[in-house]
């Protein structure tokens, strides 16, 4: 019934929009909810919950508190930890220092006051020497600086005066007057009156004749001479064709064979009689020629009415005779023979034209050769002869041929200069030439125009020191160059050297010794461990460990034999059987040469296999390798004794017989006569041969020197067949030897994997396409053939 009312009460309430049992729970939950116990108890269920709820949330808040907490403690003690660590490192490492610095006081103080005498000598020296060159290096320096001076005075005297000189001047030309060469120059002068100074030099005699002129004397003469009909400016008076009308006022008189010039301050009035007048025309204009004869000279004046110009030449009466008596000379056969010849020159000789009789014919002879003509250089007309304009050409030639002569000359001299200031360098980086101008060190890739054809000679392979300066500081820095290889460096010949040395020295002992590089708490823990052997033996000489190191102390640092010889014998009656004591014995046994020698090698031999039978890594003795046997080298890498110790662990507990080999050739080379040493090594080369001890597939490498080559044969490549005269066992003489890796083997190697490795290492030349292929070996330089069919391999060239 109850159901039912429900289920009237849905329909009525929810009639479509939900599932009739969804709309039933909900009907339900809303009326029950509304009772007063269903509520209360619905309310404390809920509050229930809620605890529960906060109470898991504190729980986990209080847990994520506590592992915060626990994480920021837990990094608080990691870091005072570390810091406690570091702190006690830093305090081991002063403490540490303290402790080397005294060492190394305590071994000083006895060298020390030697050594400060030595010093105080030596700069003492020094200083003196400095002192002295120093002080006649600036006396030489400031008398050098007062030539400087004194010079640069006098340079500069000359170069005012010849500033003056060529400010001053106004004209210079070189003239011609009769067969006399002479350069003409005119200077102006305005001191307390304006005055012009014309200078005459003579390249001939080298002499120079000087005429000063006054104003008014200047006026005067280019007045009349340009037929101003005023007054003439200064300007006017200064232009060039003025200044040559003073050159025309010289005159030459010979006295005793030598030139003297003269300027004539008269009026510029023709001497002599009016002997001719012809109307002549030259270049497309009228000229009217008027000739004046002389006792001594013949003069020609021209006068051109359309532009009122007046020319004016003369010759004298010997350079007339000459000039007739030249062209006679030269051409009196063809004259002979000649139907159009000058009747005057055949009927007559030269010399009678001069005469009183002949004028007429003198005169027609004259015109004929006087010339009329533009100058090229200014374009204004002048009057001449025929032989001076011959002579003027045959000049321009001569000065061409000159001109190309200097050119030439200074071709080859700039090209000199050229071979002088550049040099070929190689440039490594590019794997190229360059050229380097050696004065202002420019490069550039091309080469030099001036060589031509030509190129410089190849860089030599030397090293030089050249300079650079930093553009930023201005600091000179020095450096070396070699410009044949392209290499350079900071460093000097004697600095690289020692470099290389220091480098070999370097490499040479990590060879013997190792490549572990010792540090300041290496030595101070070594010197801490051996001190420390040292007191725990004094403190407890009954402990076995105690006395096995301090047999080892005495043995490899002091390197006292006898002192470790009952120490050893106390520590095999404790522990005959303990590897690391064992191996130490055998190996004390063999470095102090115990007698009977047999015995105690044989002794040796028996401790060895027992120690390597119980301790086959040689684990147990790798510490006492590095603490005492490989100190003691380290320490003294010259004593013989410390050498001989190293090279036994190699030899006998580590079978290393090469790097024995080594160490006991340094120890021969620091004491050849050291018994120990050379009984040791006799030892080890006889036992290297086979029945022995340390048998190895060949002699040891110091057997190359004394042995000769017996065979050698172009297939065995690299290999040789030798002989040792010197052999200690009889039957092993003779033994192959790789001249390239250095070993030696007393079986023939295999050929076979010879063969493969040369192969290996060569490029094929030639015979893809045949069976026969040639190979090169860049290793031996040779060549080698493969057959294919056969599988063979031969150094003759197949037919």
């Amino acid at each position: 019934m109850l159901v039912f009312i429900f289920a009237t009460e849905v329909e009525h309430q929810n009639p479509s929009s939900m599932l009739f049992q969804n709309a039933l729970i909900k009907t339900v939950w809303s009326s029950i909810v509304t009772l007063t116990d269903v509520n209360a108890m619905m309310w404390k269920e809920a509050k229930a919950m809620a605890l529960r709820h906060e109470s898991v949330r504190v729980c986990a808040e209080t847990r994520i508190a506590a592992f915060v907490r626990k994480e920021i403690q837990e990094s608080k003690y990691k870091e005072m930890k570390s810091a406690a660590l570091i702190i006690q490192k830093q305090m081991r490492q002063v403490f540490a220092r303290r402790f080397v610095a005294s060492l190394l006081k305590k071994m000083k103080e006895d060298e020390m006051f030697q050594l400060r005498i030595k010093c105080a000598t030596s700069l003492q020296t020094s200083w003196r020497r400095f002192f002295w060159r120093n002080r006649f290096l600036n006396h030489q320096k400031r008398k050098i600086e007062c030539e400087r001076q004194n010079n640069t005075k006098k340079r500069e005297h000359l170069r005012q005066k010849r500033r003056l000189s060529l400010a001053s001047l106004l004209y210079r030309d070189v003239i011609r007057i009769d067969t006399t060469i002479a350069t003409v120059s005119i200077h102006l002068y305005e001191d307390v009156q304006t005055t012009m100074l014309l200078k005459v030099y003579v390249p001939s005699t080298r002499e120079t004749f000087s005429f000063r002129l006054n104003e008014n004397e200047v006026r005067e003469c280019l007045e009349r001479a340009l037929c101003s009909e005023g007054r003439l400016s200064w300007d006017e008076m200064l232009k060039r064709d003025a200044l040559n009308e003073l050159t025309k006022r010289l005159m030459i008189r010979n006295v005793r064979g030598r030139p003297i010039f003269l300027f004539s301050r008269r009026n510029i009035v023709e001497r002599g009689l009016l002997i001719k007048t012809a109307v002549l025309q030259s270049c497309g204009e009228i000229f009217l020629l008027s000739m004046f004869r002389s006792p001594y000279d013949i003069v020609f004046c021209t006068y051109q009415p359309s532009t009122r110009l007046q020319l004016r030449t003369k010759i004298s009466i010997p350079k007339l005779s000459s000039w007739l008596n030249q062209i006679y000379a030269e051409n009196r056969t063809t004259w002979s023979s000649s139907k159009n010849a000058d009747a005057s020159f055949i009927s007559e000789p030269a010399l009678r034209l001069l005469k009183q009789e002949n004028q007429p014919n003198l005169i027609e002879w004259l015109v004929k050769r006087v010339v009329i003509r533009e100058n090229p250089k200014h374009g204004k007309f002048e009057l001449l002869f025929q032989y001076e304009a011959e002579e003027e050409r045959v000049i321009k030639l001569v000065t061409k041929i000159q001109s190309q002569w200097r050119r030439i000359k200074s071709r080859r001299a700039a090209k000199s200069q050229t071979y002088t200031h550049w040099e070929k360098i190689y440039v490594r980086e590019e794997r190229m030439f360059a050229y380097r101008n050696t004065i202002t060190d420019e490069r550039q890739w091309e080469k030099p125009k001036l060589l031509g054809e030509d190129d410089l000679p190849e860089p030599v392979d030397e090293w030089r020191t050249e300079q650079i300066v930093d553009p930023t500081t201005g600091q000179v820095h020095v450096y070396h160059v070699n410009y044949g290889t392209g290499q350079s460096s900071w460093l000097t010949e004697k600095e690289a050297a020692v470099l290389v040395q220091r480098r070999y020295r370097s490499k040479h002992e990590s060879d013997l010794i190792g490549k572990k590089k010792l540090d300041l708490v290496d030595v101070v823990n070594a010197l801490k461990f051996i001190q420390g052997a040292r007191d725990k033996y004094d403190k407890d000489p009954n402990k076995l460990a105690n006395i096995v190191n301090y047999a080892l102390l005495c043995h490899c640092i002091d390197l006292d034999f006898e002192k470790a010889r009952p120490i050893y014998k106390e520590a095999m009656k404790v522990s005959p059987n303990h590897p690391l004591i064992a191996r130490a014995y055998g190996i004390y046994l063999l470095a102090s040469c115990q007698l009977p020698r047999a015995t105690s090698f044989q002794t040796a031999c028996r401790l060895f296999n027992e120690a390597d039978l119980a301790d086959p890594t040689q684990s147990k003795f790798h510490s006492a390798t590095e603490i005492y046997f490989r100190w003691s080298v380290l320490a003294d890498s010259k004593n013989p004794l410390a050498l001989l110790n190293f090279a036994l662990v190699h030899q006998c507990i580590y079978k290393k017989y090469e790097h024995s080999e080594r160490l006991y050739r340094a120890a021969l080379a620091a004491d050849p006569t050291n018994e120990y040493v050379t009984e040791n090594y006799r030892l080890f080369t006889e036992e290297r041969y086979p029945g022995g001890s340390y048998v190895s597939l060949g002699p040891p490498f110091s057997v190359y020197r004394r042995s000769t080559i017996v065979e050698e044969r172009p297939e065995w490549a690299e290999w040789v067949k030798m002989k040792d005269p010197m052999c200690p066992k009889k039957g092993f003489e003779i033994y192959f030897f790789n001249r390239f890796t250095k070993t030696t083997r007393f079986n023939e190697p295999d050929w076979k994997l010879v063969w493969d490795a040369r192969v290996e290492r060569s490029s094929c030349v030639s015979g893809k396409t045949t069976h026969w292929q040639e190979y090169y070996d860049p290793r031996t330089k040779t060549t080698f053939f493969y057959d294919g069919y056969s599988k063979r391999y031969t150094c003759v060239r197949p037919e």
